[in-house]
């Protein structure tokens, strides 16, 4: 069970979606898996995304959803303690995940975290 389930939804974002991933990889923490949740594009995001290993589990819709709906099915599919969530077309920066985990488990109170 990773630490951390990264969610990245796309639809059509094969120009960026491999710049994201890699902005996962290259997180100092490692204890997360990625679901991708391809929104049934046609663009061979998924295939980009399926490209990257056992850390990224992929999944693919029959038929475009809403966003909020394609989140849901995602989030349904992760097995992590945490869930963060990564758009297609964005990057992390490398300590991103770190610091935020450390903030969990420094502060028992805190329920969510985000930037």
């Amino acid at each position: 069970m990773p630490t951390v389930s990264v969610i990245i939804n796309c639809f059509n974002e094969s120009e960026f979606v491999g710049e994201a991933i890699d902005s996962v990889f290259a997180q100092t923490f490692q204890d997360w898996e990625i679901v991708f949740w391809d929104n049934a594009s046609s663009d061979g995001s998924g295939d980009i995304a399926a490209g990257y290993g056992n850390k990224v589990r992929c999944f693919r819709s029959d038929e475009m959803v809403q966003l909020g709906t394609a989140r849901k099915l995602a989030f349904e599919q992760t097995r992590g303690e945490y869930v963060a969530i990564l758009d297609a077309d964005d990057v992390w920066l490398p300590e991103k995940l770190e610091r935020q985990i450390d903030l969990f488990q420094n502060n028992s109170d805190l329920g969510m975290v985000y930037c």
